[in-house]
């Protein structure tokens, strides 16, 4: 049982390593916060422990100390969800003309955009809708997600 639970934690880990990597510095900053309890500027590994047990707890719904795989992919859909509510208000935030679209320079103040800007403006229009932005998002999480699928990783075990 606890060779399974440090195999899933792992996968979850190797799983949200790209995402983590992708990830603005605000939202970095703001997760280290968060698992850095006492404040001190560095996470303990009873810190970082006591984090990835309670998104467990999250993630495991019927409360059995077991991860299923449907548990699993509708956390993931959960945090895709809070993902996209921080992306909409980054967007919003850097939107200064309030036009509903980003130009390249309003685009800089989210460095994962500014990084990608002409891969995710579609329709080559010098500008990024929020629809173009969500949209690519998806189709990163998608991929990421064929690379992360739990059912391949068991097989390969």
């Amino acid at each position: 049982m606890k060779i399974l639970s440090k195999l899933i934690v792992a996968g979850c880990l190797l799983c949200s390593a790209p995402l983590a990597l992708a990830c603005d510095a605000q939202h970095r900053t703001e997760c280290f916060q968060e698992m850095d309890k006492n404040g001190d500027g560095v996470i303990s590994k009873k810190e970082f422990n006591a984090f990835h047990d309670a998104r467990f707890k999250e993630m495991d719904a019927n409360h059995d100390g077991k991860l299923s795989q449907d548990e699993l992919e509708g956390s993931q859909g959960k945090r895709m969800g809070k993902g996209m509510t921080m992306l909409d208000q980054q967007f919003d935030a850097a939107d200064t003309n309030h036009d509903g679209a980003l130009s390249k320079v309003e685009a800089e103040q989210m460095p994962m955009l500014s990084n990608s800007f002409d891969a995710v403006d579609a329709n080559k229009d010098g500008k990024v809708s929020k629809e173009e932005l969500q949209n690519s998002m998806q189709i990163m999480h998608g991929q990421m997600g064929d690379k992360c699928d739990m059912k391949k990783m068991k097989r390969a075990q």
